[in-house]
């Protein structure tokens, strides 16, 4: 069974709604930049290890590290922005995600560590 192992340096950021401007007579929808940043550096750190996307259901650990004191946002949202960063570099999209694992820490440095796996099928309800 494959499994990928990636850490992200600096604190794991949550998925910004998207936002809405104006442009001539309609409007744009567009992510945050910050969110954007986060999904491409998760992308690139994601690549360095994933030789090639992995087929069919798989399972994604994530342990996400905050500072000691401070606020911590959402898990779920920090989620969304690592499993929309490893589209088309750990797996193909995150719909073949079938198994998701999300554990906050306190503790520093702040990173985030994924660890992402094939599920044989019999394993996917």
């Amino acid at each position: 069974m494959t499994v990928y192992s990636i850490t992200i340096p600096g604190r794991p950021v949550p998925k910004g709604r998207p936002r809405v401007a104006r442009k001539g007579r309609g409007y744009v929808f567009y992510t945050p930049k910050e969110t954007k940043h986060y999904e491409q550096a998760v992308c690139l750190a994601a690549r360095e290890v994933c030789k090639k996307p992995l087929e069919g259901p798989v399972a994604v650990k994530l342990r996400l590290y905050f500072r000691k004191k401070g606020n911590v946002p959402d898990c779920d949202n920090c989620a969304k922005s690592i499993l929309d960063g490893l589209n088309g570099v750990a797996y193909q999209d995150d719909i073949q995600v079938k198994h998701l694992v999300v554990d906050v820490y306190r503790d520093t440095p702040e990173r985030a560590e994924i660890e992402v796996g094939s599920l044989k099928r019999e394993e996917v309800v």
